[in-house]
């Protein structure tokens, strides 16, 4: 029986988390296409209607945006999570990572951009529980 390190286990972990991140973004970017194509066809329903349909008009911006919100922080968290992941997938300053994403989730509060936020404290309880 061989022994695994708790560090290889560690890294592992993260691992995985970030291939979740990745597929949970490419599933918002699918819900974004989707959230597009709506809103298109309910700009093309208000114009027709002679400008009468104003409620499902903001309705569905309103979706489009938080869509197009989730999948940019999603983005955005990827990008700072690969800017400390090595060649071979591992993550060899994750205590580094794991400040940086909380001081990055603590600056959007700050801003008082809560949803971007809150995406990023998501994330980052999950890689925590890693430890």
């Amino acid at each position: 029986m061989t022994i695994i390190s708790r560090e290889v286990e560690i890294q592992d972990r993260l691992s995985t988390i970030f291939e979740d991140l990745m597929t949970t973004k490419e599933s918002i970017r699918r819900e974004l296409i989707q959230t597009r194509h709506t809103y298109k066809q309910v700009c093309d329903k208000h114009i027709l209607s002679g400008f009468r349909t104003e409620v499902e008009w903001v309705e569905a911006s309103h979706n489009h945006q938080q869509k197009f919100l989730e999948y940019d922080t999603h983005c955005y968290l990827i990008d700072i999570l690969s800017d400390y992941r090595d060649i071979e997938g591992y993550f060899p300053e994750y205590l580094d990572m794991l400040a940086n994403v909380e001081s990055v989730m603590l600056r959007f509060a700050t801003e008082e951009r809560y949803e971007v936020s809150a995406i990023i404290k998501h994330w980052l309880g999950k890689l925590i529980q890693t430890l």
